[in-house]
């Protein structure tokens, strides 16, 4: 059953985010927001041996994971490398959040602030993709849906950070420079990377001092599978919908004709039974 409710998701999953047990370090923190390449970056950091890497869309195929950050938040450091076992590196929401515990937890990381060319090229980014989900139409639409009731819960974590920081802003343009200005005013110079992906390898590998492979740097531009599962996860949404209220409408019409009492006489007449 819970195979079946996680289906629009399930190929959103990307195989390097599978937890490696054996894997007892972060070592790369992704501190960019989503629609920065973090999806490009999750692929350089995998080629580069930094995987397994942690990406947001693993809350989508594994809602247990979200309830597992929210058990986890405001926690001992311990908490946070329980959480984290099994990766290297991690980009996206919602660890983008959680620079200052992360970096508490793992003292040796590296931080990659991802950025795009300008706030208004994230703004328009935003708004042609992920944007879509921030209404209520969205929220009650796939409310049936058990991954994505879980990963709204997630994205309230972002509120429990950007509320104390930022006060009760909506999601805007400002919502990039003033995330971007945060992690550079708590993370040391020498272990933060401000990075746009279309620099390519380069400065990604100095940082990490590591090799740069002889592959071309991975640009791997997301915004049409993300609409293609927004849209996937509304229609099941409303296709759930419809089941629940042709259920509850059975459900009264049933006792309306007096179906339950029927049903019990056969019963205890032994018709039934």
């Amino acid at each position: 059953m819970g195979k079946y409710f996680n289906w629009p998701f399930e190929e959103f999953l990307l195989q390097s985010d599978k937890p490696d047990a054996s894997v007892i370090e972060l070592q790369v923190l992704g501190a960019g927001l989503p629609r920065t390449g973090t999806a490009s970056l999750h692929a350089a950091l995998t080629i580069l041996g930094f995987g397994p890497c942690h990406h947001g869309s693993t809350l989508m195929c594994t809602p247990n994971r979200s309830l597992q950050y929210l058990h986890t938040l405001g926690k001992p450091s311990a908490a946070y490398r329980t959480l984290m076992r099994g990766y290297r590196s991690t980009v996206d929401i919602p660890n983008c959040y959680l620079v200052p515990e992360l970096l508490s937890a793992f003292p040796k990381a590296k931080v990659v602030l991802s950025l795009r060319d300008s706030s208004d090229v994230w703004w328009k980014s935003v708004k042609g993709s992920i944007g879509r989900t921030n209404t209520l139409s969205y929220l009650v639409v796939t409310l049936p849906l058990g991954s994505l009731r879980h990963l709204i819960m997630m994205l309230k974590l972002g509120k429990y950070r950007l509320i104390p920081l930022f006060g009760r802003m909506r999601l805007s343009r400002a919502v990039y420079d003033r995330h971007n200005d945060w992690v550079r005013s708590i993370v040391p110079p020498e272990i933060l990377l401000e990075f746009n992906v279309k620099e390519g390898w380069a400065p990604l590998c100095k940082f990490l001092e590591v090799p740069v492979p002889d592959i071309p740097f991975p640009h791997t531009n997301d915004t049409a599978a993300t609409n293609t599962h927004i849209t996937k996860a509304m229609t099941f949404g409303l296709a759930l919908w419809v089941a629940i209220f042709i259920c509850v409408g059975g459900i009264w019409y049933w006792s309306k004709v007096g179906g339950w009492e029927w049903a019990l006489r056969m019963v205890r007449e032994g018709i039934l039974l």
